[in-house]
């Protein structure tokens, strides 16, 4: 199977004033400062609008860094995180970078301690990767290599590369199956714990061109999802909405998971279908393969649809672009699907279920007073959609900032799939005195359609029971 590996083309611009004249081998390098090449409209520069930061590194004659700061992206221009301006030193320069925050989210809270550069090498720290894991697309550049004797100072372009690939598995009856097929009872199907779903990583900055990235502790680490019971759903057949492998919910859509490249000596027997065929008083279970080449490449989507029919079980694969995005005919036919994303623990207390407001620290300028909590969810489907945010009790003590939204194509819409940040507040006049009861409300998450249905969301975003949101005492 022929994949060919994606990358991103992602310009970085800043404003700062540049020198481009012509010079002799020996001439000395413009007053004006090293800038990144303006914008090129790919999809990669969707993320521009959500604050993403890069990290940017100049490695000098090879031996330090000219430049080891960020680039980040406000008030539509990309700027240097701590200084204006970096001159051209005669002598050769090697510049790339690395996404260190998408929105909200950064990459040290992924890959954790461990995460760092030694001289021209990234380590990245064992991660295991598994359905629970923050859908991160973690970005790392080519290395772009000037020398000042070649008398190009024009703009660095630096073209980025995933490096994770993208994963979606179904299940269903093929719907050529004849009506007299007897119907099965699905147990369970899931991807066994012979994936080697742990890794960590290493990517070479040192020489010009794509970085070499070196996979190593290679390992299995549990299962990529917990398997679902499925016999609740009766007989399986034909007309039977598909099942999220990964995600092991039953949904019309099926999701893109992130996982690291793998070869494909580690795709063997590594998902397990357990079904009972009506009628029969057994249970069979069988052990799967993906096709023959089969490998999971960084920068690549693959999607996958296992099916079964009389007895058989097979798998179509197709690999897709990096954006492609399922669409269904119909909104109103898509189940709906969401997770839920965490809350930021620098804003409140977490203790299970249990969110309660914390108050800034003594030397704050806001000392005392409560903080707003914030909290981070994605929907996948329906995907044309309003998102609803509404508290359960004690509704006037509470806030909720985009506590609505919509999902769709139309300016200003999120994207399915995309994080939604909301926060909660609270007055500082309304906390209970001391030796008085905490104030408590629930949440509850819901969407309408486009067609006008409502859906609650509760069931995919409050799995481990409803959130109590808490205004502590004094």
């Amino acid at each position: 199977m022929n994949m060919k590996i994606k990358h991103i083309y992602f310009g970085l611009a800043l404003i700062l004033l540049t020198a481009s004249c012509n010079k002799t081998e020996d001439a000395a390098a413009p007053v004006g400062g090293i800038r990144f090449a303006g914008p090129v409209e790919t999809k990669a520069t969707d993320a521009a609008d959500h604050s993403d930061i890069f990290q940017v590194r100049d490695w000098y004659n090879n031996s330090s860094y000219l430049i080891e700061n960020t680039l980040e992206y406000k008030n539509n221009t990309w700027d240097y995180g701590t200084s204006n301006t970096y001159e051209w030193k005669n002598g050769t320069h090697k510049f790339f970078g690395w996404l260190q925050k998408d929105g909200s989210y950064t990459t040290s809270s992924l890959f954790g301690s461990g995460f760092n550069l030694t001289g021209t090498t990234l380590n990245i720290p064992k991660l295991t990767m598994n359905n629970q894991v923050r859908q991160y697309d973690f970005l790392y550049s080519n290395v772009v290599e000037r020398s000042t004797y070649d008398n190009d100072y024009s703009d660095v372009p630096l073209v980025f590369n995933h490096l994770f690939a993208q994963v979606a598995i179904s299940f269903k009856i093929s719907p050529t199956t004849a009506d007299s097929e007897r119907p099965i009872t699905l147990y369970q199907v899931y991807i066994n714990d012979n994936l080697k779903n742990s890794k960590s990583a290493s990517i070479d900055f040192s020489a010009a061109g794509k970085p070499a990235v070196t996979y190593d502790n290679v390992s299995s680490d549990g299962l990529f999802a917990t398997p679902a019971d499925f016999s609740t759903l009766g007989d399986y057949d034909k007309t039977s909405i598909p099942i999220d492998v990964l995600g092991q919910i039953q949904i019309a859509n099926k999701a893109f998971y992130y996982v690291w490249p793998t070869d494909e000596a580690d795709l063997q027997n590594v998902i397990t279908v357990v079904y009972k065929i009506d009628g029969d008083s057994y249970t069979r279970t069988s052990v799967m393969s993906f096709p023959a080449g089969t490998k999971w490449e960084a920068g690549n989507k693959y999607q996958y649809t296992i099916t079964y029919m009389g007895g058989i079980l097979k798998i179509v694969d197709s690999v897709l672009p990096w954006d492609y995005v399922e669409e269904v005919t119909s909104v109103e036919e898509q189940s709906v699907m969401a997770q839920w994303m965490g809350w930021d623990a620098s804003t409140c207390v977490v203790n299970d279920t249990d969110i309660t407001f914390t108050t800034y620290p003594a030397g704050d300028p806001k000392a005392g007073k409560l903080k707003k909590i914030h909290g981070m969810f994605k929907i996948y489907s329906p995907t044309q959609c309003t998102y609803h945010i509404n508290m359960t009790q004690n509704a006037d003590k509470y806030t909720i900032e985009n506590g609505t939204g919509t999902i769709g194509p139309a300016a200003g819409d999120f994207t399915p799939g995309t994080t939604i940040d909301f926060y909660i507040t609270a007055d500082d006049d309304d906390r209970p005195a001391a030796g008085q009861p905490n104030i408590i409300s629930g949440l509850s998450f819901s969407v309408t359609a486009s067609g006008g249905r409502d859906y609650s969301l509760d069931s995919e975003l409050q799995i481990d029971g409803p959130f109590n949101i808490i205004i502590p005492s004094m």
